[in-house]
């Protein structure tokens, strides 16, 4: 005989766990009980209140967390259900990792030093990697809100320039609930052409080879020796590529530096790739190839081109050439203005920064008083330092030639920190700016206490214990284990045994691979493994 469980109406509702996951990508939703079965009600941060009825296992897969396949299977049926009214995450992980404090691109993709013209300043950490905390890295998430990208500082971007991903990423922005119907906005009679733009659509380049091309003759001795394989290996060795899977034609040539891609047809790739020369001689398969080239090259490949060393070097067209030049000066506008953006906005934090904030990360018993004996406690942001040069005028020139003037003095050293949501600077000589770029964090906020007389770095009250106290704890403590030890050599000739009884409460222990995982993968799994320990316990009543 089966045995149902039965569900409370008054209870049933979405785990805790689903819905926190939904509420991180912009989603509210319930379960409702009526007389006639059960009701799905969503809400999106752009939505109406939707209603949506639901079956009976439907109902049992959203009300059902704990395990890996539960968690994944109340994620899917939700978005089954919803999936004709939203634009869904890419998928359960991408939805999982929404506002999470791993970075992992979902937020956008940080800008490493020495990628696309960054620069680094003196003593700057490298190129960070995945799964440190926020506070160790130099730029934060980014934000959406109401389809809005907000960038809180740099050097996050929402995209590279060249679309790349680095292993272990997720695809930017692939989270979130957004609502597909909207309201129709009132059409407006206008010119459909007004703002027409030529689009390019960015193809990804070959690399090209620097090693010697391959004669045809060499390799070919013989028409008995004649293969496709190795008509292929001479026709790429010259820049010639044919991909059969992708039906295009790729022409490398010497005289430009841009690659030329054409669509082939199925007879031309047939003629283009067939194992047998007397099926297809070698006359009939240059003159498919020049057939397809000829509308953007003026020169054609022959027979002695393909018997050199020497890669191929046709010229295109005059028209052809001045329309990818305008192509190519339109895209280096747009690079270089971008990448002008992202080197001012990494300016404008200074050459390097702390976030005062951070103090009770690094010592829990210090915080930020006024400089009085009783000062207010004050909140400290950001604390960067930067080097200023001053113009040299005519005047500073004058001096210098009559020897008055001093180099030293074109070059000045500010530190400027936020205090109580105020900007506040101080200059500072060479050497404090020298030290600041060395030292770590900590002692960096040491530094700007001594240089502002506006704040101090203090210990809080009822952190300061009194060494006296501590040395009487220190020898009341050895000295109890001083007599238990004692007690138990008189009265215990047999060792004591002590077992753990707390029934499986252990702490969780990733598996890794001493030597194969990097450090920060084994950090990301502890992070995991621990905040996944913690809810299990909270479930569990602990």
């Amino acid at each position: 005989m089966a045995i149902r469980k039965q569900l409370n109406p008054r209870q049933m509702d979405i785990s805790p766990e689903l819905r926190d996951l939904l509420m991180r990508n912009g989603m509210q939703a319930h379960i409702i009980a009526d007389g006639n079965g059960y009701q799905l009600a969503v809400q999106g941060h752009d939505s109406p209140l939707l209603t949506y009825r639901l079956t009976e296992k439907q109902m049992l897969a959203l009300t059902d967390w704990g395990t890996s396949y539960a968690n994944k299977t109340a994620y899917n049926t939700f978005t089954s259900v919803v999936g004709n009214d939203f634009y869904l995450p890419k998928n359960f992980v991408h939805a999982r990792n929404a506002n999470g404090r791993v970075a992992m691109g979902l937020h956008g993709y940080r800008v490493g030093i020495g990628e696309y013209g960054r620069t680094g300043g003196y003593c700057m950490h490298p190129p960070h990697f995945l799964g440190w905390t926020p506070r160790m890295q130099d730029g934060w998430h980014l934000r959406r809100v109401g389809g809005q990208l907000f960038y809180p500082q740099a050097p996050m971007v929402s995209e590279r320039w060249d679309r790349r991903m680095n292993p272990g990423e997720l695809q930017s922005g692939g989270y979130g609930f957004y609502y597909k119907g909207q309201a129709q906005q009132p059409v407006v009679s206008q010119d459909v052409l007004q703002n027409l733009q030529a689009v390019v659509t960015p193809v990804v380049s070959r690399p090209r080879s620097n090693e010697p091309a391959k004669p045809y003759k060499e390799l070919i001795t013989s028409p008995v020796y004649f293969s496709n394989e190795k008509w292929q290996e001479c026709l790429s060795s010259h820049g010639i590529i044919i991909d059969e899977q992708s039906k295009t034609l790729t022409i490398q040539s010497n005289a430009t530096n841009v690659d030329m891609v054409y669509d082939l047809k199925d007879d031309e790739l047939k003629a283009l790739t067939d194992n047998s020369i007397k099926k297809v001689p070698i006359d009939k398969r240059l003159e498919t190839l020049n057939n397809v080239i000829k509308d953007d090259f003026s020169d054609k490949v022959t027979m002695d081109m393909l018997n050199s060393k020497e890669r191929i070097n046709i010229g295109l067209r005059p028209e052809v050439q001045q329309e990818l030049d305008k192509r190519q000066q339109t895209v280096n506008e747009v690079g270089q203005g971008e990448e002008l953006s992202v080197q001012q906005e990494i300016k404008q934090h200074g050459d390097a920064s702390v976030n005062g904030q951070d103090l009770d990360l690094l010592d829990e018993n210090k915080g930020w008083y006024r400089e009085a004996k009783h000062g207010r406690e004050v909140q400290v942001e950001e604390i960067y330092v930067e080097k200023i040069e001053n113009p040299v005028t005519d005047t500073t020139k004058q001096e210098q030639e009559k020897g008055k003037g001093n180099d030293k003095d074109e070059v000045k050293y500010r530190m400027t920190a936020v205090i109580n949501g105020e900007a506040i600077s101080h200059e500072i000589s060479q050497k404090q700016y020298d030290k600041f770029m060395a030292v770590d964090d900590y002692h960096r906020m040491k530094l700007f206490s001594n240089v502002f007389k506006e704040v101090d770095m203090k210990t809080r009250p009822g952190a300061n214990t009194g060494l006296g106290t501590k040395i009487f704890a220190a020898l009341a403590a050895g000295a109890v284990v001083t007599s238990e030890v004692a007690h138990g050599m008189r009265h215990h000739p047999h060792p004591e045994i002590y077992v753990d009884c707390t029934e499986g409460r252990h702490h969780p222990r990733p598996y890794f691979k001493p030597g194969v995982d990097m450090p920060n993968e084994v950090a990301a799994r502890n992070f995991e493994a621990q905040m996944n320990h913690e809810i299990t316990e909270i479930r569990r009543g602990y």
